[in-house]
């Protein structure tokens, strides 16, 4: 039971560095300006529902937020659909996971930018 735990943390940490870095050093360097973001749904998302204004919350602060949630959203899901033998189950359990942990992060995210937002106009 140890050896299983201790297994499945060296998964989550190796694919989150290996995620975060992909993200960093290859998706991020595309996007360094707001217009190039612009075609990222993600900052869309966060934008749009959330009413963010960039001039005050800047694009690299919710790029880097993105970035990090994305990572993690994977990691976990992937740790998770390791774990079950069966692919099916483990593809629709995956399936399930992952638009749970997207739409809770983001919306934890995104409140608490808004929230930052306003204490910066107060």
């Amino acid at each position: 039971m140890k050896e299983r735990i201790i297994l499945n943390l060296i998964y989550f940490f190796s694919s989150f560095i290996l995620v975060l870095l992909f993200h960093i050093l290859i998706l991020n360097r595309k996007r360094k300006t707001y217009t190039d973001g612009k075609k990222q749904t993600e900052i869309n998302y966060l934008v749009k529902k959330f009413k963010l204004d960039l001039r005050t919350t800047k694009y690299k602060t919710v790029l880097n937020y993105v970035t990090f949630i994305n990572t993690l959203v994977i990691s976990i899901t992937f740790v998770l659909v390791n774990n079950i033998k069966n692919f099916l189950l483990s593809l629709f359990i995956g399936f399930i996971v992952m638009l749970l942990l997207i739409y809770s992060l983001y919306e934890i995210v995104g409140r608490y930018l808004k929230r930052k937002e306003v204490k910066k106009h107060v």
